[in-house]
């Protein structure tokens, strides 16, 4: 796994070029796996990369060694994990809210187990916030404002669709049953 990350993180960075920025996004295990990978990408690479982990194995730090872009780590505070990486527990009992490498979130469920689940009510909301992020961040206003004409615009083209072909469907039906009762009335009518 670690290899196979290190391979398709070298060529995001590469296919975004020197002013573009991959966004890499780790959960439980896949922030340990990436914290590996990251140990054998060049720092020119790491510059380039944004990581959110989420409930993660492992905490990622913005250091000498590992520069990224930006680093959050997400922490359910009854996420089992946060107990396990000693850096999140520390930053967590510390109280320490002004360090932008953690976000502890209230949990939505109350179950551990349900709280750890990347698209849970919990990680859910911390994702739905990066996304506006993103768009707010890279998209321009008139992007934003197209894609969302374009959804739109979609979904209307969508529904044209579906009651062109239910009225195609009733005429058919139309000019059989009008075609069967032409029929009848024709084979009465030449006895």
């Amino acid at each position: 796994e670690v290899d196979g990350l290190v391979r398709h993180l070298r060529a995001a960075v590469q296919a975004v070029g020197s002013r573009g920025t991959v966004i890499h996004i780790a959960h439980s295990q896949g922030a340990l796996v990436t914290f590996l990978a990251c140990q054998r990408l060049l720092p020119k690479e790491l510059e380039r990369i944004q990581v959110l982990a989420f409930g993660g194995a492992a905490a990622l730090r913005q250091t000498n060694d590992t520069p990224f872009q930006r680093c959050v780590n997400y922490y359910s505070i009854n996420d089992p994990l946060l107990f396990v990486v000693p850096s999140a527990e520390q930053a967590l009992r510390s109280g320490f809210v002004s360090n932008e490498e953690f976000c502890f979130l209230t949990p939505r469920v109350g179950d551990p187990i349900a709280d750890h689940h990347l698209l849970g009510p919990t990680y859910a909301s911390a994702l739905a916030y990066e996304g506006l992020r993103y768009q707010r961040k890279y998209q321009s206003l008139v992007q934003r404002v197209l894609r969302s004409l374009l959804l739109v615009l979609v979904a209307l083209i969508k529904v044209l669709i579906k009651r062109c072909a239910t009225l195609y469907r009733t005429v058919v039906q139309a000019l059989q049953t009008q075609r069967s009762w032409h029929t009848i009335e024709s084979t009465i009518i030449s006895r």
